[in-house]
């Protein structure tokens, strides 16, 4: 049992610092979320990036962004682009904007996959009328 609380400990601690936490059960894909900030002046996004490491492909599963202050009833916008880099060439596997007023889920098709010995990314843009940032995540 203090195994399993320290294994817990540990991969909440390697959460908050913004790490990549993998945890494979026996038999499933490896899960890996990556996480990152960006800041301009007062405003600043959030984003996290959810994806599993499937054969020779890394599966995006899911992500989540948090950003402000949006100030009154104005909606700002998080624009979120997956790609990677074969040779020199660079392929955009998912694209999406969409408003929001702090808080955006996105949901992936199923086939959304980079190939993992490609060199990929995912970056959000977030942008509330007066300020923008961007926020990177590395997918390896």
């Amino acid at each position: 049992m203090k195994t399993a609380k320290k294994a817990g400990l540990v991969a909440l601690g390697a959460l908050l610092a913004g790490t990549t936490v993998p945890a494979t059960p026996a038999g499933a894909a490896s899960m890996i979320q990556r996480t990152s900030i960006c800041h301009s002046g007062d405003f600043s996004g959030r984003f996290t990036l959810q994806y599993e490491a499937v054969g020779f492909d890394y599966r995006i599963t899911g992500g989540y962004t948090v950003s402000g202050p949006y100030i009154g009833d104005v909606a700002g916008t998080v624009s979120l682009r997956i790609s990677y880099r074969s040779g020199s060439t660079t392929h955009t596997v998912y694209s999406q904007t969409s408003a929001t007023t702090g808080h955006t889920t996105f949901t992936v098709p199923t086939t959304t996959t980079v190939p993992a010995t490609s060199t990929g990314t995912a970056a959000a843009t977030f942008d509330n009328g007066s300020a923008s940032c961007t926020a990177t995540v590395p997918i390896s």
